[in-house]
């Protein structure tokens, strides 16, 4: 009977230190927008995790008995499961505010990319036509034959205009439709990445390496690009370059990041690494 007793015991320890044998916990049951991605850590005592989100699913190793991985921004909440073997946990990612609709952003911003590229003149006549009221189809009909040749050729001539600064802005635009989070982009003014979820601009992040800010025209392009994204997402362009300006002068050189600048809803974060600035855009 005494060693039926210790048998049982014995077993008993076995299968609690079989229990014991694997962990699975998060350090958080709900994660919030991090940059362009909710960031989920936890422990595990497998060799890695497999994850399941609506935007994402994959697998990440374990080290040292922890795991992190990357679950891109939705505009809805997100459900993620998370596997260690047989051991399963769920954790919840809020849902993110959209910056808009990408293709009228990226239209938006394209347009803006190809009319800096217009010579002076055609430039200032597209200011001057921005702020008059342009004639109907009935008014130009009731118009002298050669005051509408001469309107007819002043088209022409834009549209020709228009078409070779489009062709040589080519690379320094964003291409028409994006799914899923992807670099959209690569010129002059650095890096652009963007996280696009069922058509909508969830978020953007522009990179460029600190040396291109010391450069005098990559800085120009770097503005350029920032400034366009700012206008193209709805934000005052010219408050947000004067606020960014600002913040890096203010900034003492100890800190990897600077205070988030807002405009008209949107928010800038701004951080950088040793050899790269990194500016978020979300909403």
């Amino acid at each position: 009977m005494k060693k039926t007793g210790l048998l049982f015991v014995g077993l008993a320890a076995v299968l609690t230190l079989a229990g014991c044998g694997t962990k699975l916990s998060t350090s958080k049951t709900t994660y919030s927008n991090s940059g362009m991605v909710a960031i989920v850590k936890g422990d595990a005592t497998g060799k890695a995790v497999s994850y399941t989100a609506a935007t994402k699913a994959g697998k990440t190793t374990v080290n040292d008995g922890k795991f992190t991985f990357t679950v891109p921004m939705s505009t809805k909440q997100q459900d993620v499961t998370i596997k260690d073997g047989n051991k399963t946990v769920s954790v919840t990612v809020k849902a993110a505010k959209s910056l808009g609709e990408y293709k009228k952003i990226a239209a938006k911003y394209n347009q803006a990319i190809v009319a800096t590229a217009l010579p002076a003149s055609v430039q200032k006549q597209l200011r001057a036509a921005a702020t008059q009221k342009q004639p109907t189809k009935q008014e130009i009909a009731a118009l002298p034959a050669a005051e509408q040749q001469k309107l007819v050729a002043q088209q022409q001539a834009l549209q020709a205009a228009m078409k070779t600064a489009s062709a040589k802005t080519k690379d320094q635009q964003l291409p028409g439709s994006v799914a899923g989070l992807k670099e959209a982009l690569a010129a002059e003014g650095g890096k652009l990445r963007v996280n696009v979820q069922d058509g909508q601009l969830i978020s953007a992040t522009q990179i460029a390496p600190i040396k291109t800010i010391k450069d005098k025209r990559k800085q120009a392009e770097f503005g350029q690009m920032f400034g366009l994204l700012a206008n193209a997402v709805g934000a005052d362009a010219k408050k947000v370059g004067k606020d960014f300006q600002q913040a890096l002068k203010d900034q003492d050189g100890r800190n990897t990041t600077i205070k988030t600048i807002k405009s008209n809803g949107v928010r800038f974060n701004v951080g950088a690494s040793a050899d790269d600035l990194f500016i978020y855009v979300t909403k």
